[in-house]
């Protein structure tokens, strides 16, 4: 999968990467979790049957929040089951925390929200069904 996001000047970060201090390393860090959070729980086997044989993308754009939640999701894929899928990852990614400085008078009232963009792209290969034997039962009815 790849990944891209765009950052503001207070970032939101995951509790994995809260103490890592260089700006660079720990942007690569949070993308690093998202990704790996997406790759283990979008279910592909629940939306196999949705999916086109190949190659399929789902591209997702959301936003973090003030208080660290994915918000505004929008989705775009080949099938409404896949875009689903995706929605329904993306909002179980756990809340990120703020890195902003609530002590600070000049971004205590500020609202900041990262932007990201995540395509999600999987494989389906399509398995073939030889209709011309029988195939036995197939129910357990």
């Amino acid at each position: 999968m790849i990944f891209s996001m765009s950052f503001s000047q207070n970032n939101h970060t995951t509790p994995k990467c809260k103490n890592v201090t260089n700006e660079r390393i720990r942007k690569n860090c949070i993308t690093t979790e998202i990704q790996e959070y997406v790759d283990t729980n979008y279910n592909t086997s629940a939306v196999a049957a949705f999916a086109k044989p190949g190659i399929n993308r789902i591209y997702s754009r959301f936003r973090i929040n003030e208080i660290g939640k994915i918000v505004d999701i929008q989705v775009k894929g080949s099938a409404p089951e896949l875009e689903i899928e995706a929605i329904r990852t993306l909002e179980s990614f756990p809340n990120m925390i703020s890195t902003k400085d609530s002590d600070d008078e000049t971004t205590k009232n500020k609202t900041f929200e990262d932007t990201y963009t995540l395509p999600i792209t999987f494989q389906v290969t399509m398995i073939e069904i030889d209709l011309s034997q029988p195939q036995g039962r197939i129910t357990d009815n």
